[in-house]
């Protein structure tokens, strides 16, 4: 047996108290615990990109001393972030996610032919005026909830609407070119075996597509309106740093300011939970094709969208690998 492995076994016998058999074995056993597993993963994969990318990079603690009401609203990212060398307190809040694992079968949203192609023809052949109908909707559905607010908080006014006409909604993916037309499209998936529309293929990427959305539980009540939605507040971080390993095999991000993406329609204050960056078709589709407000390259995102920079707090530094 190799150093490594004896490592690893002597670790999970004294942190756990069992063996690594047993211990793969409860993995296996638990979503949650790979979950988080996975979340750690991630963090440490955003962590070594930025630091080879020439960034300093601060942990920010979970649970700062005093509770989670001691986290600050200008701390609710996992990192600090700013340039090796900067020399001056400007820092970017940076928060790590992963994308939703269960996207394509939750609630039987995918499991047949009809299903995906409905899916997929309005990704890839949208009407025109698509993207203006996405943007009415969610002004509509904002107008409503502004109205019912200010009627019961008289003199007082809603946060504006902010959606960019260009990317309205929670949904900005790119399936252009990958068929001629929607006859083309139904003959892909008329070819495809039953099998590709499983939660077992969806789960191991061997689905008829894959979907890559976000996850973000996180319940945040709105400092102005007082809405309590379970989804961040825009202002709780600069970047948003989103984990496509579940849908790609790799360690890989897309990132985002949250100033720039659409807000929830009925909450301006939050953001949506969920936000599809992208879709992916097996063999016609393998690769991510990053559309704004989304970027592959964390430099190019800063660069193209003026993120908030925040004052590093030292109260919210993590100091336990110090």
């Amino acid at each position: 047996m190799s150093s490594a492995n004896k490592s690893i076994d002597a670790y999970v016998a004294a942190t756990f108290g069992c063996n690594s058999a047993q211990f793969v074995e409860a993995l296996q056993n638990s979503p949650n615990s790979r979950g988080y597993i996975l979340g750690a993963l991630s963090e440490m994969a955003l962590r070594h990109y930025l630091e080879t990318r020439a960034y300093e990079v601060v942990r920010i603690v979970e649970k700062p001393s005093g509770g989670n009401d001691a986290k600050s609203d200008e701390a609710r990212g996992d990192f600090y972030v700013r340039k090796r060398g900067q020399k001056n307190d400007a820092w970017l809040v940076v928060e790590s996610k992963g994308l939703k694992s269960n996207s394509e079968f939750r609630g039987a949203k995918l499991d047949s032919p009809e299903k995906v192609h409905h899916y997929l023809r309005a990704l890839a052949f949208p009407p025109r005026d698509c993207k203006q109908k996405i943007y009415d909707k969610g002004l509509q559905t904002y107008t409503r909830a502004k109205e019912k607010w200010e009627r019961k908080h008289p003199g007082k006014r809603f946060p504006p609407f902010r959606w960019n006409r260009s990317t309205p909604g929670p949904v900005t993916c790119d399936l252009s070119g990958i068929w001629r037309n929607p006859s083309d499209l139904e003959c892909y998936i008329a070819g495809l075996e039953a099998v590709a529309f499983t939660e077992d293929s969806y789960r191991n990427r061997r689905g008829a597509l894959a979907v890559l959305e976000t996850h973000k539980p996180s319940r945040r009540l709105a400092p102005l309106t007082k809405i309590n939605h379970a989804a961040p507040l825009v202002s709780d971080f600069s970047i948003l740093a989103v984990d496509l390993y579940l849908r790609t095999g790799r360690h890989e991000f897309a990132f985002v300011n949250p100033k720039t993406i659409s807000h929830s329609p009925t909450s301006p204050e939050h953001l949506y939970q969920n936000y599809t960056i992208d879709v992916l078709v097996p063999g016609l589709k393998v690769r991510p094709r990053f559309v704004p407000p989304w970027y592959e390259d964390f430099a190019d995102c800063v660069g193209r969208t003026s993120p908030e920079y925040r004052t590093l707090d030292r109260n919210q530094v993590d100091h336990r690998m110090d």
